[in-house]
């Protein structure tokens, strides 16, 4: 009965959420981007392997929310559990509280220097960990209007269209296009080459944040042609990301 309860609840702000980045979306005829709470606010907390055989084990992945994920994964031929234990215990002293968002980045970059300072052939294993923290961010990632750079009379160019649409159907992608405008409060504005990613160098993307008491959950954005009505999109953001931040002060208490 719980179980049912929260995941209705869970529904419920998908809907709220969805029809956020759907509204955006058609007042302005561009499209709309709005990461989802758990995007932003789920860390690690714990994560255990259990052995079963030899080759095979179960990855026991625990986060902050109270969420925990079984996962079968694959014992790399050649490396004994007690390599594997060590590498898992790192990670864990290492990489907890570490948003999933930014896990795989830190997983190559933190955890893979200090093994390779110690131990030889983990890259096996580090691939083994990568794979275990595999996430479906794409349930928490919103979209609308993606086809609205159609109807826009700079992207007429058939490559420039496909390179962002490409770009919109790929969650990593998406993500590292909003990183750096996730961790500040606010409208913030980024015009052409201002963007990280080279396929939306033409574009604009504008974006707000929403919060509860101050610890921010998500962001929404638009993405759109340099010449953007900026003052209607800025406005346009501003409104709804406090409207969000409303709804969700009343969900999360």
């Amino acid at each position: 009965m719980l179980r049912q309860f929260f995941a209705e609840k869970m529904q419920e702000m998908e809907r709220v959420i969805q029809q956020v980045a759907t509204v955006l979306s058609q007042l302005t005829n561009y499209t709309s981007i709005v990461l989802g709470p758990e995007v932003l606010g789920t860390t690690l907390k714990h994560l255990q392997i259990v052995p079963l055989n030899e080759r095979t084990a179960v990855a026991i992945i625990v986060t902050n929310t109270g969420q925990v994920e079984n996962k079968t994964v694959t014992i790399p031929e050649g490396v004994p559990m007690s390599e594997i234990e060590k590498f898992v215990n790192l990670l864990n002293a290492r990489l907890k509280n570490v948003p999933l968002l930014h896990f795989k980045s830190k997983l190559y970059t933190e955890i893979a220097a200090e093994l390779s300072g110690y131990t030889s052939g983990y890259e096996e294993p580090l691939m083994m960990l990568n794979n275990v923290m595999d996430h479906p961010e794409e349930e928490r990632i919103f979209l609308s209007g993606t086809t609205n750079m159609l109807t826009q009379p700079e992207f007429k160019d058939v490559d420039k269209v496909k390179s962002i649409l490409d770009l919109l159907s790929e969650t990593p992608k998406l993500i590292k296009l909003l990183d750096g405008t996730t961790g500040t409060s606010g409208v913030q504005v980024r015009i052409g080459g201002e963007n990280t990613i080279e396929a939306v160098n033409d574009c604009s993307l504008i974006t707000a944040t929403y919060s509860v008491d101050g610890k921010l959950l998500g962001t929404i954005g638009i993405l759109g042609p340099t010449r953007m009505d900026y003052g209607k999109v800025v406005h346009l953001l501003d409104h709804l990301s406090k409207d969000l931040t409303q709804v969700m002060e009343r969900w999360y208490k």
